[in-house]
């Protein structure tokens, strides 16, 4: 009775210290976030000839599934051919105690001088990490070895999420890999370079991500020699010591700050150009920075003269009044925001599946605007969603794949990283001005059919629940129009 009386006590609903708002002492769920080392593959992913050995046990392939053919369906992290380009050293705590250099150096010289590999990436996951080997020493001896560039990701798996694992794949690449010109060299400001794309699969969203950024940004009169990343040969990363300006945006801005340091070009920090509002203030940014304010405003108005005319029946008849709801990483959120009150919505709620760490003024600038909850677990997630969708009568929620199947009440656009049931198999981006128009086409689209969903099943259950009920009238004959109810 005494325990019984004590769970009860501190399962009340009055705040427990150390426990997150919305969560109880009885809430044993996961977290809902992606670990560390999904966000390294992700990078991995993003670079075609590049390979990476993990320190640590067989099941670390299985963390392949996270991207390959399921959040993207053209990603090379494994292959049919058994040479895979993720592999493991299948540590068993076992050997732990005993030296493992000498068998890491081995496999990092197999995969280095295989004839597909430009790069060889080494990790680990915490319980070899703790072990202390000096991983470092084996990248520079395996590099001068093989010539090839071996670098070193450090493992950070009980630190950080899959935002800490892309940030600092870029972040090892960006100390460690070696540049073709150096800071003393003159650099023309208007060879620009992005650092901190998420390039987060091989599909037609971010290939037309990058192809518009790239076509919007020589339009106002400057050359794109690199983005970091974007589903390039390792060779084509060394294009960057080229810049004179580098773009930094929000998923990699320590890399951005030591590329820029390293190679002499100037650091421009930028947000995330999704929306109409964002993508203006960005190439007005640049613009100003560059001396092509005329250049970027011909742009933007050029851009703004396509997009707006097809907004005119959209916003008042599938739009207006209506409130939404987000589940997904930081950095989409704010521009999802504004794109919700350009087309005369609201956005209702927002959770954040990602740490803390990575929110920045978030919490300050949705103060009183927006309800947030950061880092959820999975049973805390779906109580803040459905009682949000509930109370505030979402019409539409956009989601990564965590919140898929919580708002039954609500249309569903799955967007972000991971997104399983959502793909991109030709080019249709969500960037910039072409994107916006793509997306707000998504939302549209989603909502009519969701809408239509909703009244077929409304006229299949008639008046009074059934379609053999007195006075139901048959859908057939209510689609056709038939029973002149309508007329």
């Amino acid at each position: 009775m005494k325990v019984q009386s004590l769970i009860q006590s501190h399962s009340s609903a009055a705040p427990q210290p150390g426990v997150p708002e919305g969560e109880s002492l009885q809430d044993f769920t996961p977290r809902i976030l992606q670990t560390y080392m999904v966000g390294v593959f992700v990078a991995i992913n993003a670079l075609r000839d590049a390979y990476c050995l993990v320190e640590g046990p067989d099941c670390i392939h299985m963390k392949t599934q996270f991207v390959q053919g399921n959040h993207d369906w053209f990603s090379t992290l494994t292959s049919v051919s058994g040479y895979h380009r993720v592999a493991n050293t299948a540590l068993h705590p076992v050997h732990m105690t005993a030296s493992r250099e000498n068998q890491i150096e081995e496999m990092l010289i197999r995969l280095a001088r295989h004839e597909t590999t430009s790069c060889v990436m080494l990790t680990s996951m915490p319980m070899a990490f703790i072990t202390g080997a000096d991983y470092e020493r084996i990248c520079r001896d395996v590099a001068e070895l093989t010539s090839k560039e071996v670098i070193h990701i450090p493992g950070k798996s009980l630190s950080g999420d899959w935002l800490d694992g892309y940030a600092e794949t870029l972040l090892a690449l960006a100390k460690q890999m070696k540049f073709s010109t150096t800071p003393k060299q003159a650099k023309d400001p208007k060879k620009v370079a992005i650092v901190g794309y998420c390039y987060d699969r091989n599909e037609g969203d971010h290939r037309a991500n990058v192809e518009h950024l790239r076509a919007m940004l020589t339009a106002m009169g400057t050359e794109v020699v690199s983005i970091w990343l974007e589903g390039q040969d390792f060779k084509d990363l060394d294009k960057i010591s080229e810049a004179g300006t580098i773009l930094s945006f929000p998923y990699a801005r320590r890399a951005a700050r030591i590329v820029a340091k390293r190679t002499g070009a100037k650091l421009m920090e930028c947000e995330l150009p999704f929306g109409l509002d964002a993508t203006e203030r960005w190439l007005l940014q640049v613009g100003a920075a560059l001396g092509l304010e005329a250049q970027a405003q011909e742009v933007i108005d050029a851009e703004l003269a396509r997009v707006v005319p097809a907004l005119e029946w959209i916003i008042p008849f599938v739009f207006q009044n209506r409130r939404f709801g987000y589940v997904g990483d930081p950095h989409l959120v704010r521009g999802f925001k504004e794109i919700a009150e350009t087309l005369g919505a609201r956005l209702s709620f927002a959770a954040i599946t990602d740490t803390a760490t990575h929110l920045g003024t978030l919490v300050a600038d949705f103060a009183g605007q927006v309800p947030l909850r950061v880092d959820p677990t999975t049973e805390a997630l779906r109580k803040f969603v459905q009682e949000h969708v509930r109370d505030d009568k979402i019409s539409l929620m956009v989601s990564n794949n965590s919140g898929c199947g919580l708002a039954e009440s609500a249309a569903l656009v799955e967007f972000g990283f991971p997104s399983m049931y959502a793909h991109a198999l030709y080019d249709r981006p969500f960037l910039g001005f072409k994107g916006f128009l793509a997306f707000v086409d998504t939302l549209a689209n989603t909502s009519r059919q969701f809408e239509l969903a909703q009244s077929i099943v409304a006229m299949s259950a008639g008046p009074k629940g059934g379609s053999d009920a007195p006075g139901a009238v048959p859908m057939e004959k209510c689609l056709s129009g038939a029973c002149g109810d309508c007329a």
